[in-house]
């Protein structure tokens, strides 16, 4: 049986989030595959021009800050979820006011095999306002997507 080489696992670092990442160490050891671990955020809402008065640097080393505190979480993840496996992860914290659009793009740069993505089961009002991060991957993805319901794992 041939599996994925390369996999992508998108998380936001939250509780719910945990199954998508048992998942992806699951198939990673299984398959012997490779991963890039992702976090798409975007520093807008957290540092807008509008509520920091100043020069636009002051902005980019708020960013800076957020990339860096995210790249450091992603790190640990990595070392928690992959222990021995952990050299093999790629850590990737992405700045983009979409995520959906973020990780798909990124499967394809990175030609990975397979995304896995948590579902937060999100439904009615909340999931019209707050749309679905694993919906849009998988529309957007040009490779499988395993979409796990947050609380399950394989």
């Amino acid at each position: 049986m041939h599996g994925p080489k390369k996999i992508l696992v998108g998380t936001d670092l939250s509780e719910s989030s945990k199954a998508a990442l048992a998942t992806a160490a699951f198939y990673a050891k299984t398959f012997d595959a490779d991963v890039v671990l992702a976090s798409v955020f975007d520093p807008t809402p957290f540092v807008a021009p509008s509520v920091i008065p100043g020069p636009t640097d002051l902005l980019e080393s708020a960013t800076r800050e957020i990339e860096k505190s995210i790249r450091e979480a992603l790190a640990q993840t990595a070392q928690d979820v992959f222990a021995d496996r952990a050299a093999r992860v790629k850590i990737v914290p992405l700045r983009h006011p979409a995520p959906g659009d973020a990780l798909a793009d990124l499967a394809h740069d990175e030609g990975v095999d397979l995304i896995v993505v948590a579902s937060h089961g999100r439904t009615g009002i909340k999931r019209v306002l707050l749309g679905s991060v694993a919906e849009r991957v998988t529309r957007m993805a040009k490779c499988p997507v395993l979409v796990v319901r947050a609380g399950e794992t394989e």
